[in-house]
């Protein structure tokens, strides 16, 4: 009779025992849905949005980005710009630059996750940088860009019919571009989203570059030495 009794209790406490571990441990799909998106990589990560300009095409770049935890239903953004997503294979999504992205961040969150407004943070959210180039997508037809700092003046020296590329630094305050040229110049700046304004066969135009960002520009002349202020 003791005997029993004991085999009963035992049986009851171990009962008990095993049914509380297995209450504890966590539901495996439940983490995976509540555990934020994972980025390994991003290529490239210098592109531009299209390019519809006068004279030029030049399609958005498509971005790969590879990583695990997307979830079934994820969002893309550059920086506030919600992107669309062209292939999801479960560790890698496609998409493309979208219009009006500018350099900052790219972020991945889940369903029920956000980002908060550019950064890279945010529930459920996973980022990294992402730098907007207007230039590079030509292949850098023009040569190497020339760098021009803000307050610096350099002087470029033009060989028949010539196109060259330019960018400031990240200017600190709203400035002007002055240009003295012994011929008349075609100017391109790019805004920071690569949307084009054209300044056609100026004579010594000035032309303002807005705070915060690194603008991109070309100048086209005509055998001539030209003078650039910042």
């Amino acid at each position: 009779m003791r005997r029993i009794l004991y085999t009963i209790g035992f049986s009851l406490v171990f009962g008990n025992s095993f049914s509380c571990v297995k209450s504890s441990s966590e539901d495996p799909l439940a983490a995976l849905l509540t555990s934020p998106p994972v980025i390994t990589s991003v290529t490239p990560q210098i592109g531009t949005p299209e390019q519809r300009n006068a004279n030029a095409f030049y399609s958005a770049t498509e971005v790969v980005i590879k990583g695990e935890n997307f979830g079934i239903d994820p969002v893309i953004r550059f920086n506030d710009t919600l992107a669309t997503i062209t292939l999801n294979l479960g560790t890698e999504l496609y998409t493309r630059v979208p219009n009006g992205t500018y350099s900052g961040f790219i972020t991945v969150s889940k369903s029920g996750g956000s980002c908060l407004p550019n950064t890279k943070s945010g529930v459920n959210c996973a980022g990294t940088e992402f730098f907007v180039d207007c230039y590079s997508v030509t292949n850098k037809q023009y040569g190497p860009e020339i760098e021009l700092k803000q307050g610096q003046g350099i002087s470029v020296e033009y060989k028949g019919n010539e196109t060259k590329a330019f960018r400031s630094d990240t200017l600190l305050s709203a400035r002007n571009l002055t240009i003295g040229c012994e011929s008349a110049v075609t100017v391109r700046v790019f805004n920071r989203s690569c949307q084009a304004t054209d300044y056609v066969l100026q004579n010594n135009p000035i032309i303002p570059f807005p705070a915060g960002v690194a603008t991109q520009f070309y100048i086209t002349a005509e055998s001539a030495t030209c003078s650039l202020v910042l």
